[in-house]
């Protein structure tokens, strides 16, 4: 994936490898984040085709991991539908045998009232995964580590195939930490983005990764690509 944002050359961001983007210039910081968020329209993403992809396919933007990060916000839909994908027979069978018991003690309990009410029969094995309300375990929002791990563990299993998109992460992890993000993003083959306010090129901080560096003047100093 290709990412444009005027006037500078293009940015890489592919799977295996985490992209950093800093800068020193808060215009660009603030640009950066506002069409991540889908609230401005002047950062392009292209895939390996050369074709345009909206930003909202292109981004799935996270933000700050450990502040702004609501896993189940962020996965539910798609969580539940990859499970249903999973459900096999014999599950769809009990699901479906459990759903009638629930059926039948709701319905009973609505005869106190004198009223014509029935209840259908049909089992819609989506509402009932969604009527479950499985969600991440909240052990994992104590972990910045095990926070973005879990995101891209998530990424990998309902293979988006969008930039997953983080901010101020060192902020947060170790060095060792950062170190075993980047084994994860390869072993997993996710596309990852990293974004960060920075007064000075720190080039070294994120060895194995591709790394941008913005100063406040707009200069360019990326690593030769």
């Amino acid at each position: 994936m290709k990412m444009t944002m005027f006037p500078f050359k293009p940015f890489e961001v592919n799977a295996g490898k985490p992209t950093v983007i800093e800068t020193g210039s808060h215009e660009i910081y603030q640009k950066l984040i506002l069409n991540f968020r889908d609230l401005k329209d002047d950062i392009k993403f292209s895939n390996d085709n050369f074709e345009t992809v909206d930003t909202s396919k292109a981004m799935l933007w996270v933000g700050d991991s450990f502040v702004q990060a609501d896993l189940n916000k962020l996965f539910q839909h798609s969580l539940n539908k990859k499970i249903v994908s999973l459900v096999n027979d014999d599950q769809m069978q009990q699901i479906f045998e459990l759903s009638q018991q629930l059926k039948q003690v709701i319905l009973e309990s609505s005869y106190l009232m004198d009223l014509p009410l029935t209840i259908e029969e049909q089992t819609d094995i989506a509402k009932v995964i969604k009527f479950s309300e499985i969600s991440f375990a909240k052990e994992i929002n104590v972990n910045p580590y095990g926070i973005i791990e879990t995101i891209l563990k998530t990424a990998k299993e309902l293979n988006l195939s969008s930039i997953v998109g983080f901010m101020n992460v060192t902020d947060y992890l170790t060095e060792n930490e950062f170190s075993d993000l980047i084994e994860s993003v390869k072993s997993l083959d996710v596309q990852i983005l990293i974004i960060k306010f920075s007064e000075s090129r720190r080039a070294e901080r994120y060895n194995g990764c591709r790394y941008y560096y913005i100063d406040h003047d707009y200069v360019d100093l990326r690593e030769s690509e």
